[in-house]
């Protein structure tokens, strides 16, 4: 060809046309893509990856209430078949499968990897062996459902079972919150073969005692996630074991399990050195002991939320590590100024969230001269913070953009600040000619 002779799109390589489509972010585009020639529709069909995405809001199925079960899964048939190489598909608040699926499933790719079928009250156990059966090599599977919604057949050990014998070699994360018809036998039927589980989301099953904990902890040895939350029957027994089977847990949830105790998260803390993220809200068996345990053993924490835990004055924060940047605290009745002190007294904090009387003039200077990496700080009844503290606060290197606007837009009777910051001072003067800045 001749080089300057003009090349048309039916030139270009399949390589090239993969990267332009890849680079398309709007569902828009990657239509406008598909129709420009049958290869490119066959260009869009092989790099398609995710369907009905849960964050969807513009999916019009979800929207329309007059759709059937068989329509839908003739639609669905027609796109599994369409899309070979699908690896995320959500089937969330869409109409039950009917048996024509199973009619069509030879014809469908099997990449799927990631199913949510969340806040689905419809789904029988039977539909839920229909859905598992499709994909058979999936990786996470998303079950939650809403607080709150009345399901005619919540997941049993029947469906766990189902999903087990599915796909139990590949299944690395499995979401059941508020899956209130699991037990610990369901849980004992889902892990007994999941050996690669590496996050399992069980908060508010209700029904979950240290019995199954015990044996998710003994079959998932490679557990980095687990959420347990509002897990009221958990205790410092089912934790040890926890601890003691899984030393790479990550990520740990306790949330409102009030049997847990500064006993339990001394194991939690020596065994599991990695942890990074602890969540012990409303948990009022706590007390400063425990999360001595925490801080102190744990060089890679990074965020610990302690939100409503009656028996913490914070002084166990004291010697926190540096990677400590995020703490939650707000609504802890027995936490000091002194106790605020020891929270910085690690120097990483970035996001800090306080109330209380324990929030006075002492503690937020402390927190300005303690905090140099502070990007976020929220506090709630600061009736003890006078003209000084709210100095010091004004006078915080890192207080974000997004914080100053907030504080512009959001505090209708401020008055006065005192703020050494160029993009603050300009912000206050155009927005806010009525707020002396000092």
């Amino acid at each position: 060809m001749h080089p300057c002779k003009k090349k048309s799109y039916a030139d270009l390589p399949d390589d090239f046309l993969n990267l332009v489509y890849q680079r398309l972010t709007s569902s828009a585009d990657h239509s406008s893509f598909s129709l420009v020639c049958h290869r490119w529709l066959h260009i869009q069909n092989k790099n398609h990856e995710s369907l009905w995405d849960i964050n969807n809001s513009t999916c019009s199925l979800r929207k329309s209430a007059d759709i059937s079960p068989e329509d839908f899964s003739r639609i669905l048939c027609r796109l599994l078949i369409r899309f070979q190489h699908l690896k995320r598909l959500s089937l969330s608040r869409l109409p039950e499968l009917t048996d024509y699926v199973t009619s069509q499933s030879n014809f469908f790719g099997s990449e799927v990897q990631y199913l949510c079928i969340s806040f689905c009250r419809e789904y029988s156990c039977k539909n839920l062996s229909l859905i598992f059966s499709l994909f058979p090599n999936l990786a996470s599977v998303n079950l939650t459902h809403s607080r709150g919604y009345s399901c005619r057949l919540p997941i049993t050990a029947k469906g766990l079972e189902v999903l087990d014998k599915s796909c139990s070699s590949s299944l690395q994360t499995v979401s059941l919150g508020n899956c209130r018809g699991v037990t610990d036998y369901g849980l004992q039927v889902l892990v007994k073969c999941c050996a690669s589980l590496k996050m399992v989301d069980l908060h508010n099953c209700q029904r979950i005692t240290d019995e199954g904990l015990e044996s998710l902890a003994k079959c998932c040895a490679s557990l980095e996630t687990v959420d347990l939350r509002e897990c009221h029957w958990i205790s410092d027994k089912s934790l040890e074991v926890l601890a003691k089977s899984c030393a790479s847990l990550e990520t740990v949830s306790l949330g409102h399990c009030e049997r847990i105790t500064d006993k339990g998260l001394e194991v939690l803390a020596k065994c599991c050195a990695s942890l990074e993220k602890v969540d012990l809200r409303s948990c009022r068996g706590i007390r400063d002991l425990g999360i001595s345990s925490l801080v102190q053993n744990c060089q890679k924490i990074r965020s610990l939320t302690i939100e409503d835990c009656s028996n913490v004055t914070g002084l166990g924060f004291l010697g926190s590590p540096k990677t400590l940047t995020h703490v939650y605290a707000e609504n802890v009745p027995k936490l000091t100024t002194e106790g605020i002190k020891a929270m910085v007294s690690g120097g990483g904090i970035q996001s800090l969230r306080l109330s209380g009387n324990a929030v006075t003039d002492e503690a937020v200077i402390a927190i300005s001269i303690g905090c140099p990496l502070l990007r976020l700080l929220w506090l709630d009844s600061t009736h003890e913070i006078q003209i000084e503290g709210w100095k010091a606060i004004g006078l915080c290197p890192k207080i974000c953009e997004q914080g100053l606007r907030s504080l512009c837009y959001g505090c209708k009777k401020l008055s006065g600040l005192f703020v050494d910051n160029d993009f603050a001072k300009e912000l206050f003067k155009r927005e806010r000619p009525d707020v002396h800045l000092i």
